[in-house]
């Protein structure tokens, strides 16, 4: 079993039940269970045409001021912040300076990753937002946050936060507002550029070669990634310089269908795996036992050198800008079902504390929001229960949040009523928790309310128990097994008391040594003043000073909370919910469906769909649980609106290319290719493709005919 402290609670995991919530008892702190960590030294990468970049980024620094550099795909985002924490760190040695990547737009769980960056204790434990916040607050640091895909207003939050720290975000797109500077991160300058293709290509570029390769810089806006992979196409001898350019003049995305298409199967493999789990940086052991690739190191370094993956350290990746594109090239050979089963299999035999667990997991949550996007609801659901214990004990309680509903999606589209039970139970105690007192009620009754139906009764009492514990003065029948007495079955529960205070009496900052004890305040309540005061930082329950019994609390925040009473006036014992028919929503508009199921008391998840035609762009074509099913009130409905505009996509130009290359490259885009044979053309064109209709840069859908013409010379 694994224990998480959080607030005044001890949550548990019970194996295949679920969590077991109980109070936690406030002990004296013990000094020698906790230290202090201060992030390794990071080494600093090799970087080209950049210096403009980081003496701003310096200058911002040593100012105390935010800064953001924001770009597309391919631009050296990463690169360039880990040159920056890299320098700073020589230049600034008092400081502490970290890299770290966001988890998209989870910054409640970015907040809890700087925490974990910054201490280190030997037992598990999660603050609450509000001690985050105050123990973020004392921090003076360099943070650089890469892929943050938050909203202004959540970045303005986290920098209030940091109010010590100076802050360097790289995003896809600006996120500071007026808070700080933000610059649009360019291609790399045009010496720089040509410096990086020679590279690539393994050796100075000819007399010959200069002209088309000022082009080709030309035409990919000195991008760096499409650089390496231009360099690569011609170091392995199938393109010259001169062909890359007049193609990527077309379209400078035909590089990473060219790369691809140059790619030997088990490389595809390999590329079909991070592709899968793009924005996870995976070892290869883990890429391996997802994907069982034959001589994998030698496949990962190829992928690496030809600018289709990128490595830190041991880990290759992909990132998440990258995924929807590659997943299309590499149809074929993603397998999600194996990928799932590979992934769930290994993860459930690790310490879900372990980092390689938690790098497992960022692969997870990737995985299945695309199994979700498909509706392969059998990946999504055994992935969900793989990953959320790592998730929980990680403290990642927004990816947790979300993974358990996905996983409830995924059970209610099984008719799984086991795993539906389970979901429920994790998603009512996490509501419990947090302090959504309505929310967990409802939630727990309604699992165990299915555990009683299908006769589990180890999961009805684990979940009869974390209602009692939330509904204390009107506690859910105690129901004893028939074979067993009751004090015999209290025995057979498992109980974690852990104290509060040994795990964060001792923390202290890293920067000016500030006990988080003396920053929480007196009693770890997680504020100033005595416990007498009624409220607690998170968890919703304190112990009422010189008696036995419990007051409730809404305390994650640090205001008073709000009486048990507001979300618990129930009748005693335990309801079962009304059942609601599923309205049939298909047809209509996104927000007609989703006014409809909301007027019948159901939640609504929107999952697009492009596999639909034209006609239907815009409204619901799928709706699960089907329309005419009985759910209980409050139950998720998925639907599906149709996206056809996303299945379009333009032709690419396979002139001059061989047949076998334009097949290739069209298979890519989800094209289905047909051949003609062309006699009038020259003999240098002989076996090369010379047309193709509809021709290069047309919009067509997904799976439309592509002919495309071949020479058979003059003869």
């Amino acid at each position: 079993m694994t224990a998480l402290l959080y607030g005044n609670l001890s949550v548990e995991i019970v194996p295949s039940l679920g969590v077991r919530i109980e109070r936690a008892t406030l002990r004296q702190p013990a000094a020698d269970m906790s230290r202090c960590a201060r992030p390794e030294m990071p080494a600093r990468p090799q970087i080209l045409g950049r210096e403009q970049q980081l003496t701003d980024a310096l200058r911002a620094i040593r100012e105390g001021l935010p800064v953001g550099f924001h770009a597309a795909c391919g631009y050296g985002k990463t690169t360039l912040l880990h040159d920056i924490v890299a320098v700073a760190a020589g230049e600034l040695p008092a400081k502490t300076c970290l890299y770290l990547r966001a988890d998209r737009d989870r910054v409640e769980d970015l907040r809890q990753s700087l925490v974990d960056r910054l201490y280190r204790s030997d037992r598990p434990v999660k603050l609450t937002p509000g001690q985050c916040d105050q123990v973020l607050g004392q921090v003076s640091a360099v943070i650089a946050v890469d892929d943050l895909a938050a909203g202004p207003g959540q970045v303005a939050d986290l920098l209030d936060v940091l109010s010590g720290c100076s802050v360097v975000i790289g995003s896809p797109r600006p996120v500071l507002g007026r808070r700080g500077t933000s610059q649009d991160l360019p291609g790399l300058p045009d010496d720089s550029a040509l410096r990086l293709l020679a590279e690539a290509i393994g050796r100075p570029l000819t007399a010959e070669e200069l002209p088309a390769a000022r082009r080709l810089v030309a035409a990919t806006d000195g991008q760096p990634l499409h650089l390496r992979q231009a360099g690569a196409l011609v170091r392995a001898g199938s393109h010259s310089v001169a062909s890359l350019a007049r193609q990527a003049a077309q379209d400078p995305d035909v590089l990473d269908s060219l790369s691809v298409s140059a790619l030997a199967a088990r490389e595809r493999r390999a590329l079909a795996i991070l592709a899968l789990a793009a924005g996870a940086l995976l070892a290869p052991g883990l890429i391996d036992a997802i994907g069982q690739v034959a001589s994998l190191a030698d496949c990962l370094d190829s992928l690496h050198r030809s600018g289709l993956a990128e490595q830190r350290d041991d880990r290759f990746g992909l990132p998440v800008c990258k995924a929807a594109s590659y997943r299309q090239m590499l149809l074929d050979d993603l397998q999600l079902g194996a990928a799932a089963r590979g992934l769930s299999t290994w993860l459930t035999t690790r310490n879900p504390t372990a980092a390689e667990s938690q790098s497992a997991a960022d692969a997870v949550l990737a995985i299945v929001e695309f199994a979700a996007e498909r509706a392969d609801w059998a990946a999504v659901g055994q992935l969900a229960r793989a990953v959320e214990p790592v998730l929980f004990i990680a403290g990642r309680w927004e990816a947790w949040h979300e993974t358990l509903g996905r996983g409830l999606d995924a059970a209610k589209a099984a008719a799984d009523q086991a795993a539906e039970a389970f979901f429920c139970h994790q998603l009512g105690s996490l509501a419990f928790c947090q302090d959504r007192l309505e929310d967990g009620v409802r939630l727990l009754r309604l699992a165990l309310a299915i555990r009683e139906e299908i006769g589990d009764r180890d999961g009805a009492d684990l979940t009869r128990h974390n209602l009692r514990l939330l509904d204390p003065e009107r506690p859910s029948p105690d129901r004893a097994r028939p074979d067993e007495p009751r004090a015999s079955r209290r025995r057979r529960s498992p109980r974690v008391v852990v104290g509060l205070l040994s795990m964060l009496g001792a923390l202290a900052l890293v920067a000016g040594g500030v006990g988080v004890a003396s920053v929480l305040g007196a009693g770890g309540h997680g504020q100033h003043g005595p416990p007498s005061q009624g409220t607690s930082s998170g968890g919703g329950i304190s112990q009422s000073s010189g008696t036995g019994g419990a007051s409730q609390s809404s305390g994650t925040s640090q205001s008073s909370g709000t009486s048990q009473s507001s979300g618990t006036s129930q009748s005693s014992g335990i309801s079962t919910p009304a059942l609601v028919t599923v309205p049939n929503v298909i047809g209509q508009t996104q927000s007609e469906a989703t006014s409809s199921l909301t007027g019948q008391g159901l939640a609504v998840t929107t999952v697009t769909t492009s596999d639909c035609p034209p006609k239907d762009d815009g409204d619901v074509v799928s709706e699960n649980p089907v329309p005419g099913s009985s759910v209980p009130a409050g139950s998720t409905i998925v639907i599906s609106p149709c996206d056809s505009a996303s299945s379009m996509i333009d032709v690419l130009d396979v002139v001059g290319q061989t047949q076998s290359q334009a097949t290739s490259t069209l298979q890519g885009q989800g094209l289905v290719v047909t051949t003609t044979s062309v006699s009038e053309c020259g003999a240098s064109d002989d076996g090369n493709v010379v047309s193709q209709n509809p021709p290069a840069g047309t919009a067509v859908e997904t799976g439309a005919s592509e002919v495309i013409g071949i020479c058979i010379g003059t003869g």
